[in-house]
């Protein structure tokens, strides 16, 4: 493999990473607001509205709590899966470095 081909391989790691590392930054993200909205759901009193499509429909406190769940948890198994991938790259990253 030639000096330029190293450089290659690594700048593409590099920017493998990098994609990896913002799409498990924005999963975060999302999985902080769906703990937030928990949270309110869990203290409000009276009607819960949620957003579907451009439409507001009223929803009872248990489907939205369970529907919230249910797309945290799909969540934190992406987010280990782009763990597990960026893991993955570094390792091929490092043992790059070193041909």
């Amino acid at each position: 493999m030639t000096e330029e081909d190293k450089q290659i391989e690594l700048q593409s790691l590099q920017q493998q990473l990098q994609l990896i590392s913002m799409q498990k930054q924005q999963m975060k993200i999302q999985s902080d607001e769906i703990d937030h909205a928990l949270k309110e759901v869990e203290t409000a009193k009276g009607d819960i509205y949620r957003l579907v499509g451009p439409i507001l429909m009223h929803s009872t406190k248990e489907d939205v709590v369970k529907d919230l769940n249910e797309r945290k948890s799909t969540l934190d198994s992406r987010i280990e899966i782009l763990e597990k991938q960026e893991d993955r790259i570094k390792k091929q990253f490092v043992d790059a470095k070193k041909k």
